[in-house]
């Protein structure tokens, strides 16, 4: 049974930090920053891909905790991607907006970022951009977001066959690249005179 739910019912929602160079000492060392490019390509942080940040403010950094989502709500790519690493600490940007699945709650982080990259939330969500030369979605925008939510069940199933399409669309995308180096390879002898 599907039920309508706002994203502010299933989730805790929050702004990603805004970097400024301050005079204060350095809280840690280790640090990572994460900005939209570091998750066009992806549905999962990859802390590997990302770079080392000096920690300059008062405080303790505004870490990512794992299954936390976090949502790129400015500029036109507005994708989500979730964070499961339990040793990397990772200091979204303000181009994020981090959702927290509440607990107990009936969507799981993976659902959650699943339902947020689906096709149809995506045209949804542009609706909901506002700006001029940079676009962006607001926190209590975001919050107020209505979703279509299945039985637990339903989303499990829904993550399998995504995991198996993924895993399919990466093995064809392996055979373009492995045939385009082959053909390139036979243009490469044919032009250099070779006969066979």
């Amino acid at each position: 049974m599907t039920r309508t739910v706002s994203i502010g019912e299933i989730a805790q929602v929050r702004s990603g930090y805004t970097f400024r160079k301050a005079t204060s000492e350095s809280y840690a060392s280790g640090l990572l920053g994460l900005q939209i490019r570091d998750v066009r390509d992806t549905t999962v942080v990859d802390p590997s891909r990302l770079s080392v940040i000096e920690w300059h403010s008062e405080g303790r950094p505004p870490v990512l905790e794992p299954g936390e989502v976090v949502f790129a709500a400015k500029g036109s790519y507005n994708r989500a991607a979730v964070f499961c690493d339990e040793k990397s600490q990772v200091v979204p940007s303000n181009q994020f907006l981090v959702l927290r699945v509440r607990n107990s709650g009936p969507i799981s982080p993976e659902f959650l970022c699943w339902t947020l990259n689906y096709e149809d939330t995506q045209r949804r969500l542009a609706e909901l951009q506002s700006g001029t030369s940079i676009f962006s979605i607001n926190k209590k925008a975001l919050r107020d977001f209505e979703l279509s939510l299945p039985a637990r069940q339903t989303q499990e199933k829904i993550l399998r066959l995504n995991a198996l399409w993924e895993k399919e669309r990466r093995l064809s995308e392996a055979l373009i690249e492995n045939g385009e180096t082959l053909v390139h390879g036979m243009f490469q002898r044919l032009l250099n005179g070779a006969e066979k």
